[in-house]
């Protein structure tokens, strides 16, 4: 299938599209799909799993034929959220990404396609390709090399500098959830891209697989993720949400759902499982998910 040229495959899932139509409703309340649509990042930062495990060294692509079904049913769904070609990966660094926001473009026409990057591979020529492939969203995460580093402007005018972006487009300098930003937003193509130098201080632990400067508390205040979005990995398989990461936690293998190869995404999304944790979660029970009980992740804006 990856030998297939891009105006095939498109073909293929606009027929598939008409197939699926009825498989791709019962998606209510989803607004934002992840679909980690490659396995390898290029980095090693000690608060991510990636810091201390091999599994994100090596690349795999998720085959392409769960990923034309899955933007097909999303298609058939009219879905019109946020689709985000990413996880515990770097985007940038997958040989098929355009490939990918192709079949998107064609497949979910009413979806707004995200990339979430750390930047290392991005410059002015790749974000401008990205943004006129129809990308919605970009978020370029400019790590720090050390935990205890705070953001500072200073920090990302010299990454926009580096990467050729300081005078392309107007930014706008400001705190932002996860630390400092720089934004830019093209109003007529609806369009934001922010490069963030994070506060690491602020992160989660990911369900006890990342290591970060401080240990969150015991959550008390409700979750939304499973209500809203569905994460989807490399491998095909549907998570409780994008935190967890079954293939190199164990433990985390219990928050697996099931696989989009032989299931439909409206019927991962209605699951017993799915739905038994978002019972929970909407009243802070997490005693089917102890995972949950130190993460503070807040949905992120696109997610709104």
């Amino acid at each position: 299938m990856l030998g297939m040229p891009a105006a095939g495959r498109a073909g293929k899932v606009t027929a598939a599209g008409t197939a699926t139509a009825a498989a791709g409703r019962g998606l209510d309340g989803l607004r934002y799909v992840e679909v980690e649509t490659a396995r390898y990042c290029n980095r090693t930062c000690p608060w991510c799993p990636n810091g201390h495990s091999g599994a994100r060294r090596t690349q795999q692509l998720l085959p392409w034929e769960l990923l034309a079904k899955v933007a097909a049913e999303l298609g058939a769904a009219g879905f019109a959220g946020f689709v985000a070609l990413h996880n515990y990966n770097e985007p940038l660094a997958n040989p098929r990404l355009h490939e990918e926001l192709d079949l998107l473009r064609i497949a979910v026409p009413h979806g707004s396609p995200a990339i979430y990057t750390n930047g290392d591979l991005l410059n002015r020529d790749g974000l401008e390709r990205l943004l006129a492939a129809g990308v919605k969203y970009v978020r370029v995460t400019r790590y720090p090399h050390r935990a205890d580093v705070p953001p500072t402007e200073e920090a990302l005018h010299r990454w926009l500098r580096q990467a050729g972006l300081a005078e392309a487009f107007s930014w706008v300098f400001g705190p932002v959830r996860q630390g400092l930003a720089a934004r830019w937003r093209d109003e007529a193509a609806g369009a934001l891209v922010e490069v963030i130098r994070p506060a690491i201080a602020t992160y989660n632990d990911r369900g006890g697989t990342a290591l970060v400067p401080l240990q969150a508390p015991q959550r008390t205040e409700p979750c939304q993720m499973t209500g809203t979005s569905l994460s989807v990995d490399y491998r095909g398989m549907v998570k409780m949400c994008c935190n967890v990461i079954p293939d190199s936690a164990p433990d985390h293998q219990q928050y697996v759902v099931g696989s989009v190869a032989d299931a439909t995404l409206a019927e991962l999304w209605r699951s017993p499982v799915l739905g038994g944790w978002r019972a929970r979660h909407a009243v802070a029970d997490w005693s089917a998910s102890p995972a949950c009980r130190t993460c503070v992740q807040a949905l992120p804006e696109t997610r709104r």
